[in-house]
């Protein structure tokens, strides 16, 4: 069981890479399959905010959120090219001690740039029965207001190519739906900001964390804030060879909202495990690497007012074998 779980997840990230590299104007190809899983969601206004479910978080909360989402691009090539093409991804922002001020006096923060591990893999792809190398070179993010200014990121990771070591066993074998996912622990933190950059180093771009004594538990209530530059389509919004979506453009723009808005998407904690959790938030290709973070309304008595809005976990994708549901690992796995 567990061998065909582990062969089926990468080889629907190896095929999903094929075949976003074969529609026109989106690239990306270091995304993993993902889940669509409650159509009667509708993104809205809401305040200043677009929310996927306004009864679920407050104006301000998601207000507040909105500032904190990036988007991921990894830039890709060919070796010995120097043309390079985007992938997008997610990254958010974990606060750290504080640093001088801005020059208009506003307390600024160290901050950790954090994604999925899975973007900045180098991918391996056979097209047509040939073998691919595409490197990831370089990784970067915009402010949301100005997509012109480039804020360039430095992780470790870039490039890593998945192991059958880094491999995790995240259901044994003794469950009805054992999973390993290849690529480990799927969290990657970058080197540390120090200096003022506006709109990444403040409060307002910035997530804190979770309190260490934090206990997870199925049915707290989470979202994620996403700026995406792609509309997700049928083959982002639910990749499944077996069983194709055939959701409607209009269907997707329903319940994911416009690109190019921030837009929050929330749902609920199915199952809990040691270093990950299982959750109904909708997702498309694009969204891994998002921050999962606590809601402020209808929480269970295991989440307190000073938990909300923090960051617990990083979205990873959609679980492997069953397809209505996404995962996301513990931030408490960064080492």
């Amino acid at each position: 069981k567990h061998i065909r779980a582990t062969y089926t997840t990468i080889k629907m990230a190896d095929e999903l890479t094929i075949a976003l590299m074969a529609e026109e104007n989106v690239i990306q190809g270091s995304g993993v399959a993902e889940c669509l899983i409650d159509l009667a969601r509708t993104t809205v206004l809401y305040g200043t905010a677009h929310v996927d479910n306004p009864l679920s978080i407050s104006q301000e909360l998601a207000a507040a959120q909105a500032s904190k989402a990036f988007t991921l691009r990894t830039l890709f090539g060919i070796p010995g090219s120097s043309l390079t093409k985007p992938s997008q991804g997610q990254v958010g922002f974990l606060r750290g001690d504080a640093i001088p001020p801005s020059p208009g006096g506003q307390m600024q923060y160290a901050v950790t740039p954090v994604t999925a591990k899975h973007n900045l893999r180098r991918i391996k792809p056979v097209v047509q029965g040939i073998p691919k190398t595409f490197n990831a070179v370089s990784t970067e993010t915009y402010l949301s207001w100005d997509p012109e200014v480039r804020v360039h990121l430095t992780f470790p990771n870039l490039n890593w190519i998945p192991a059958h070591t880094d491999r995790l066993i995240l259901r044994g074998a003794e469950s009805d739906n054992p999973m390993i996912w290849p690529f480990g622990n799927d969290i990657a933190a970058g080197h540390q900001i120090r200096s003022y950059t506006q709109g990444v180093t403040s409060a307002d771009g910035s997530y804190e964390r979770v309190g260490p004594s934090f206990n997870f538990e199925v049915g707290q209530r989470i979202g994620i804030a996403v700026l995406s530059e792609h509309a997700p389509t049928r083959i982002t919004a639910s990749y499944n060879p077996e069983n194709p979506s055939l959701y409607r453009e209009d269907t997707l723009k329903r319940v994911f909202g416009e690109p190019n808005n921030v837009n929050i998407y929330t749902g609920k904690i199915l199952l809990v495990g040691e270093s990950h959790f299982e959750h109904d938030i909708n997702t498309f290709t694009g969204c891994s690497g998002a921050i999962i973070f606590l809601l402020d309304t209808e929480q269970p008595s295991s989440v307190t007012p000073h938990d909300y809005g923090t960051a617990i976990a990083v979205h990873a994708g959609s679980h492997p074998t069953l397809r209505t549901r996404n995962l996301a690992f513990k931030i408490s796995q960064l080492t």
